[in-house]
């Protein structure tokens, strides 16, 4: 919704190829194209595809590169959290850039493996990113309930990267029409590295070379290379050496 209404007030969709005008701030305009696109009526039918196809299309109709306009990491929409504050809950300026997940803010990466695990954990286990127990004890409840003998030491060093690493490869090839260059994909939306226009951080914003290093520096602690494909040597360690032909021909 926010997408169509920024788009709107660059005039790049009109009012006649809308159906009626988007202002912020109007609720009922809102209320009307979200049933629109439940409904996949009219414009919703293209904004049903979410943001990043939304905007390939939309683009292709108009002419315009409509990206530039689309808050988005690898598909997924970015929700309330940005990372030109650096105030956000769990979003620092590579959180989503370096992310298996995209825009999903309660999944997003850190300087290292050591923070993510946390959140991949939590998603494999099904429990809330709120909850404030302790990890360890988390970790005893999960070894309680399965009877697998899960420790945080093992999950750190084998189960967890193994995770990341078997969504990392999957996103390398790529879906049935979108696929993710290693680096130039690995980025933040455009808007991010916009200063903030106003409220009590204006003027801050992310900054692109630091983004750069700790790309890199994430790549090297999950033990993939400088464009963050798995290493064989990775692949192996963490019993994923099958996936060793398609990373090769990734890597030439």
């Amino acid at each position: 919704m926010a997408y169509a209404a920024e788009i709107f007030q660059r005039r790049i969709l009109t009012e006649e190829e809308l159906g009626f005008r988007l202002e912020w701030g109007d609720a009922g305009a809102f209320d009307r194209l979200l049933r629109m696109t439940a409904r996949r009526e009219g414009i919703g039918d293209i904004l049903a595809e979410g943001t990043y196809r939304a905007a390939k299309r939309i683009g292709e109709m108009k002419g315009v590169d409509c990206m530039p306009y689309a808050v988005h990491v690898k598909g997924i929409e970015v929700g309330a959290h940005g990372t030109r504050s650096d105030q956000d809950f769990l979003a620092h300026d590579v959180s989503y850039a370096v992310s298996v997940q995209g825009g999903d803010h309660t999944s997003a990466a850190s300087d290292g493996f050591r923070e993510l695990s946390g959140s991949v954990f939590n998603d494999s286990a099904v429990i809330c990113s709120f909850c404030r127990t302790p990890q360890e004890l988390i970790f005893d409840f999960a070894k309680a309930v399965t009877g697998y003998p899960i420790t945080i030491e093992s999950w750190r060093r084998v189960t967890g990267p193994r995770i990341v690493t078997l969504q990392r490869a999957l996103l390398l090839l790529g879906g049935p029409d979108v696929a993710w260059e290693p680096v130039d994909d690995d980025e933040n939306p455009p808007r991010f590295y916009e200063p903030l226009p106003s409220g009590p951080w204006k003027g801050r914003t992310t900054d692109r070379e630091l983004v750069g290093r700790k790309r890199a520096a994430y790549f090297e602690t999950l033990g993939w290379d400088e464009r963050g494909i798995p290493t064989r040597e990775t692949l192996d360690m963490l019993g994923l050496g099958e996936l060793e032909h398609a990373m090769s021909s990734l890597r030439k």
